[in-house]
């Protein structure tokens, strides 16, 4: 802070003692923060003050919290605190903190000033959350635009990558939370991103705002000073193999071998209350996937094609028709279809799946040809 200081007395004209800049915050270990963060910054050396207005907060006393944050209804909202304060968090679970520095006329600085101080009315500081559209990231990036005589954003710079690419880079390390995301998010995560929606992510709109241009006479560069205002060794990602969800379903899928080769003509007790254990949680899980597309606000939990696979009527299958052939063949050929879609690499269906979705189509095709036959010799 005393370096930012120092060179802000020596760079930045008398006339002129506003600094506008933006924070990137590093990752941390828990989920709401492994995408990083960002926030502004507002320092007055002529008032003496200096703030962060952070647009990534929300009020864990809200009632009914867990099912508005579930349904995509928790209002998120901008607060201030103290830049020392803000710094204090972030050494404290030893997270990077870099700045930049807007190059912004005065008039766009007040302009800046104003807009934050009127989002800070109580009628006015909170917001539907977006995790792809409207998120502490974006939320900067508008802050920009609008208050700026123009944002020339790099679209050469443009990464070309969709929006779950980008997500899959900060969920290395944490294998169980990458494959619970792909089974939730839907086909919106897919479509590639322009530049301007890439930097939902803190690290992109960091990387955005370097390449940056300003609409004005004289051109310009958007990003004025870049410093590192604390700096900690990048973590170590670290995967157990035995630890992954692909190691877990392997050995389901050789569970499953093993009764279909061994035990398919045997009525065993264990079998049967194994196969329903299955059955509920496939219903399970596409009952949620069809309540985060249906019953939410959430944008990228729609047109989720996992449907196929965690079909809702497998439970109908199991409970009232097995020995209904349409209704077999059309399930099989929903769990083909899903085990092609996640195998290949290069995904005919308008949306990724994780490879485990593999593992888990073959388990349950030789499910469901084994209770199949043994529905056929029980008639």
């Amino acid at each position: 802070m005393l370096a930012v200081l120092c060179w802000v007395n020596g760079q930045v004209p008398a006339a002129d003692s506003v600094v506008i800049s933006i924070l990137t915050c590093a990752p941390g270990d828990e989920l709401y923060s492994i995408y990083g963060h960002n926030a502004i910054r507002v320092l007055d050396l002529k008032a003496g003050t200096d703030r962060v207005y952070n647009y990534g907060t929300f009020d864990f006393d809200t009632p009914g919290f867990a099912v508005k944050f579930m349904r995509g209804k928790l209002p998120y909202m901008l607060t201030s605190a103290d830049f020392g304060m803000f710094l204090r968090e972030y050494h404290y679970f030893k997270r990077s903190v870099k700045e930049q520095i807007i190059n912004f006329t005065p008039e766009e600085k007040s302009r800046v000033m104003a807009f934050l101080d009127n989002n800070m009315l109580p009628q006015n500081r909170t917001y539907k959350y977006d995790f792809f559209m409207d998120n502490c990231a974006t939320r900067l990036r508008d802050v920009l635009e609008k208050n700026s005589s123009g944002v020339l954003w790099d679209e050469s710079q443009a990464s070309g990558k969709t929006f779950r690419t980008i997500i899959k880079e900060y969920q290395k390390g944490l294998p169980w939370t990458d494959f619970g995301i792909d089974l939730i998010i839907g086909a919106p995560a897919d479509r590639k991103t322009n530049v301007r929606e890439e930097s939902f992510i803190p690290d992109y709109l960091a990387f955005d705002i370097s390449k940056a241009g300003i609409r004005s006479a004289t051109p310009s560069r958007l990003e004025f000073y870049r410093s590192e205002v604390l700096s900690f060794p990048e973590r170590a990602v670290k995967t157990n193999f035995l630890l992954t969800p692909m190691f877990f379903f392997l050995l389901l899928l050789g569970l499953e071998v093993f009764i279909f080769v061994k035990l398919r003509q045997n009525d065993h007790k264990l079998v049967k209350i194994y196969d329903k254990l299955w059955i509920w949680i496939v219903t399970f899980s596409s009952l949620l996937m069809a309540f985060m597309w249906f019953g939410t606000d959430h944008i990228p939990t729609k047109y989720n094609w996992n449907l196929l696979w965690a079909n809702p009527l497998i439970l109908l299958w199991w409970w009232k028709a097995r020995n209904v052939r349409a209704l077999t063949v059309f399930l099989a050929a929903c769990l083909v279809v899903s085990l092609a879609n996640a195998v290949t690499g290069h995904n005919f269906l308008p949306q990724y799946f994780h490879p485990v979705v593999a593992v888990i189509c073959l388990i349950l095709l030789l499910k469901g040809w084994r209770i199949t036959a043994k529905t056929k010799l029980a008639a």
